[in-house]
């Protein structure tokens, strides 16, 4: 039985788990040495990073013969392939969102898998050609990568990392 399992691109895994250690880090020198307002705001700011990245690092699709399987966060949403009723896309510049109709619910997902692509044909090859859109199939032929997050997230620890330093100096 064939299993793929499609995770979020490690390549936006690493700067985002950097944001979340460097969050942490601005965190504790602001409870030594900040304003109370200052320490609120980190204190949100880490905890809602920490609860993406913790979501972000746990979310994988498995796909295989009988269907396939969404995990987010704390849940498991098991699909077969009779239940997709449509396969569909909405590409903006670089960024792609898929979206499955099924008679169980709706369910989106965008190219910030790996593979994306790889499972975007592993889902179109198990479906009837009627429940694809067009788009979908010319997708495939020039997938897109989405890159600018990826470096957004660097510049970000980029900028946090330089108030790190410019609080270490205030000391």
């Amino acid at each position: 039985m064939e299993q793929n399992v499609f995770k979020i691109k490690k390549t936006f895994l690493l700067p985002f788990i950097a944001i979340i250690i460097l969050l942490f880090v601005l965190l504790i020198l602001s409870l030594l040495n900040g304003q109370p307002w200052e320490k609120i705001i980190l204190a949100a700011a880490f905890a809602v990073t920490l609860l993406v990245g913790i979501e972000a690092a746990n979310r994988h699709i498995t796909a295989d013969n009988e269907g396939m399987r969404v995990k987010k966060f704390f849940r498991v949403k098991t699909l077969t392939w009779p239940d997709i009723t449509h396969l569909g896309i909405v590409a903006l510049l670089n960024k792609a969102y898929f979206l499955l109709t099924t008679t169980k619910g709706f369910y989106f997902f965008s190219n910030m898998y790996e593979n994306h692509a790889l499972l975007i044909q592993f889902i179109a090859d198990k479906l009837d050609a009627e429940r694809v859109e067009i788009e979908v199939r010319n997708y495939l032929e020039h997938p897109r990568e989405r890159r600018s997050l990826i470096v957004i997230c660097w510049i970000t620890a980029l900028i946090i990392s330089a108030f790190i330093v410019l609080k270490l100096l205030s000391f």
